[in-house]
């Protein structure tokens, strides 16, 4: 997608940061900027990339031959072996889902970040939805690494204190008892692209905190500005001049809404798969590590991969699900915003007219705004409590 040109603010210079970041990460670029680098520099490392993500294929389906091949494994191996490549080819398939849709989450993007900013920005709720988006990233990225990085020290102090072999990830190859150099070489090319891979799913979930914060941000947004209108009768001009601002005003507002609108289909329709993957990925990999914790021998290292993927994936989920929950919040908050704009000022023939193509946007903001996942899962507060306790209860009904 060529650049396009467009007034900055503060949501688009953070786009275009995040935008440098994900791009290191994917070779993906969901802004509507180039980044600032030569073209033969970025063209070198996409072929780069494209190498790696080979190699992440590769790794992926080298962990469901193990299944053929890997047969003289520990219990806790076993149980480690399906939850890794469970989780890691469900994520890995969101990532590419994502990509699949880049040019309508670029759309999106833009949209919320430019388009709908042009005629109203309340500054306040933009440095708050830029506070959010950098606190949730933030602790997602380090959340996420620290689970890898557990598993790798898990794996060392195998090697350092129990003379074993230096697993992380279960692959066809090489076998767990294999001592060769070359085995170990390989081991650690394992891990290593499984540092890769985990790079390249944070990067599309970056993006959709980035889509589903400033959309919800823009339900805010909206809901400053008809509350606003209502400063149009306070200005000293003629009342037949109020009404007539206050009518423009406000059909501009119904615009903003309908963009707002179709902003939440298109989340709805690019992000479906990343939500229906993540819930299973979330209720497989917590009912494995409750089981994992109960049969393990406690040793230090082992317990903290188990601690660090649990938090991992409790607060990934939580993040996920409380981001597109608040898209419902705020937009539930939407008719009282637009009742409370200022209509019953106007009077006579003006006020007829009004009041119309208020309750008309009173009843358009009166729907529902539900993200869903499978179609009818709604994502929000209360089912990231219910899928939480839905992990608990398969745990407790199969151990």
């Amino acid at each position: 997608m060529e650049s396009r040109k467009y007034r900055k603010n503060k949501t688009t210079e953070f786009l275009h940061k995040l935008d440098k970041i994900v791009f290191a990460c994917s070779s993906m670029n969901y802004w509507v900027d180039h980044n600032d680098l030569p073209e033969v520099y970025l063209n070198a490392y996409k072929r780069i990339m494209k190498v790696i993500n080979a190699g992440i294929v590769l790794f992926l389906v080298g962990e469901l031959a193990s299944f053929f091949t890997q047969n003289n494994l520990t219990e806790n191996q076993k149980s480690d072996r399906v939850m890794q490549t469970l989780s890691q080819n469900i994520l890995y398939s969101v990532a590419l889902s994502l990509d699949h849709h880049k040019e309508t989450v670029t759309e999106i993007l833009f949209t919320l970040a430019v388009g709908l900013k042009k005629d109203f920005n309340d500054l306040e709720t933009e440095i708050l939805m830029l506070k959010r988006t950098k606190i949730y990233a933030c602790t997602f990225v380090l959340l996420c690494f620290n689970s890898v990085l557990f598993y790798g020290v898990k794996g060392l102090s195998k090697v350092l204190f129990s003379d074993e072999t230096f697993i992380t990830m279960i692959t066809a190859w090489p076998d767990v008892h294999d001592r060769s150099l070359l085995a170990g070489v390989c081991r650690v090319g394992v891990y290593v692209l499984c540092w890769l891979w985990m790079a390249r799913v944070t990067a599309a979930y970056l993006i959709v905190f980035a889509v589903t914060i400033s959309l919800s941000h823009q339900y805010m947004n909206l809901q400053m500005y008809f509350k606003s209108l209502a400063g149009v009768f306070k200005e000293r001009i003629s009342q037949s001049e109020k009404e007539e601002k206050y009518e423009r005003a406000l059909k501009l507002g119904i615009r903003l809404h309908a963009t707002t609108i179709w902003c939440t289909q298109q989340v709805q329709r690019t992000c479906g798969n990343v939500y229906n993957g993540h819930i299973i990925v979330n209720i497989c990999v917590m009912v494995q590590l409750m089981s994992q914790f109960k049969d393990s021998d406690r040793s230090l290292s082992h317990v903290l991969a188990i601690l660090a993927t649990f938090m991992s994936m409790l607060f990934s989920t939580g993040f996920i699900m409380w981001s597109a929950g608040d898209i419902t919040v705020e937009a539930g908050n939407l008719p009282t915003a637009i009742f409370m704009s200022g209509w019953q000022n106007c009077t006579n023939m003006s006020s007829y007219r009004i009041r119309r193509l208020v309750l008309i946007a009173m009843i358009q903001s009166q729907k529902p705004v539900i993200i869903k996942s499978f179609g009818f899962i709604e994502i929000s507060y209360q089912s990231y409590v219910s899928i939480v306790k839905t992990s608990y209860s398969i745990f407790s009904v199969l151990y």
